[in-house]
């Protein structure tokens, strides 16, 4: 089967009507930059998911409103301050944030979406932020999509962006296909693990669909690809994913999942998320290895996908992946201190293709070839449980002394 899109360059200015800026507005020490806008020319059908931490940061409400009746129209980030846990004060700053923009942009301020990421605890330095949304004002272009990309990061150590293009028909009869655009940027590196992990993701594209078809897909997909990857075990208090589709591709409308062109949208977009999903996981702080653990014959979905997360988070495991010790023993622990129902008799591990236990027994290997083989820096598990057809693929990497010592500060 052929691909249904193809991968191209372009980031979220791959799509028609979209512009954006980044600047240094001064907010990080090192002065580099530290603030984006991206808007579109007009309001876009909008989707987000947001971070389930309880203790949520004040962007995250403004954004939860914004996009409340599915139409946004900007989007307004900052890095280097989180904006949370700082009260009235920063909801009423994050609020300032969207409207500044929104004032300066020429659209509503109900349909701006504001994201924040960096320090909790402080609050935003706000003469410094609205200088830092005039200066944005003044420079959207159709440039530069790698500058737009690096404007969002913290932590990070590279840029991460992933764009496709797709065929969607037009909306008049007689007209060729139109040409669809999708493209994202996303930050994170550390305090990573679902749901969604310390990230900001921002997805454009010249769709023309109905907002609550582009919600629902925007969740499925981030279920199998941010909701899949531990890096420390940490949950963000910020995170969300975005995503403005402004029709301006000139296709029918997809209103239905069974429209024609859909199956194309969908798979460009699970592509993009989970593309992103595993470069965070590759630039997790100080990591050295990046291991797929794909759990499969499971009766559903959740058993497997808890199943791949206790393992992705075992502390004692992520050690033995950094010193190349093949103790697939604390695979096997991570797997019973989950509690879930599966049963040990019935059941296989194998990791980097070496069989390890099988219906409860342990099997022979060579064991100077197993390390051997843990040098790799991609590596894979496979935990079938034989008990079903549920998958769930889930990614993660080792813990060094040197993200302890690097978070140490």
């Amino acid at each position: 089967m052929s691909m249904l899109f193809e991968i191209i360059e372009g980031g979220v200015l791959a799509a028609q009507g979209f512009t954006a800026a980044a600047t240094c507005a001064g907010i990080k020490q090192d002065g580099v930059l530290d603030m984006v806008l991206i808007k579109s020319d007009r309001p876009a059908a909008a989707a987000a998911t947001l971070t389930q931490n309880v203790f949520r940061a004040a962007p995250t409400f403004v954004t939860e409103a914004a996009v409340a009746n599915g139409v946004a129209q900007a989007i307004v980030v900052n890095s280097g301050n989180a904006n949370c846990a700082t009260g009235s004060e920063g909801l009423a700053n994050a609020r300032r944030m969207g409207e500044l923009a929104a004032e300066l942009t020429g659209v509503a301020p109900e349909d701006t979406i504001v994201c924040s990421t960096g320090r909790i605890g402080v609050q935003l330095p706000m003469a410094k932020v609205e200088a830092g949304i005039r200066t944005l004002a003044g420079e959207l272009s159709r440039e530069d999509p790698v500058r737009i990309a690096r404007g969002i990061l913290t932590t990070d150590t590279v840029e991460k962006i992933s764009t496709t293009r797709f065929t969607v028909p037009a909306a008049s009869a007689g007209v060729s296909p139109a040409q669809v655009h999708l493209g994202a940027i996303c930050k994170g590196a550390g305090m990573i693990c679902p749901n969604m992990a310390t990230m900001l993701c921002f997805i454009t594209t010249d769709l023309a669909i109905d907002a609550g078809l582009l919600k629902t897909t925007l969740q499925e997909a981030v279920k199998t690809s941010f909701n899949c990857i531990s890096v420390d075990g940490d949950m963000s208090t910020n995170d969300t994913v975005a995503i403005l589709a402004n029709g301006a591709a000139g296709n029918a409308p997809l209103t239905s999942a069974s429209d024609e062109g859909y199956e194309a949208f969908r798979a460009a977009l699970g592509h993009v998320t989970k593309d992103l999903a595993q470069q965070i996981v590759r630039d997790g702080e100080e990591v050295t290895k990046f291991l797929e653990i794909v759990v499969q014959g499971a009766p559903d979905y959740d058993m497997a996908h808890a199943l791949a997360h206790q393992v992705a988070g075992y502390l004692l495991f992520q050690t033995c992946l950094y010193g190349g010790d093949f103790n697939w023993g604390r695979v096997a622990a991570a797997l019973g201190s989950s509690m879930l129902p599966f049963d040990p008799q019935k059941m296989s591990i194998v990791w980097q293709d070496i069989l390890c236990w099988n219906d409860g027994e342990p099997q022979p290997f060579d064991k100077a070839a197993a390390e051997a083989k843990l040098q790799e820096g991609d590596q894979r598990l496979v935990i079938d449980l034989k008990s079903g057809d549920a998958v769930c693929t889930y990614w993660t990497n080792d813990i060094t002394p040197e993200y302890v010592t690097f978070n140490a500060h």
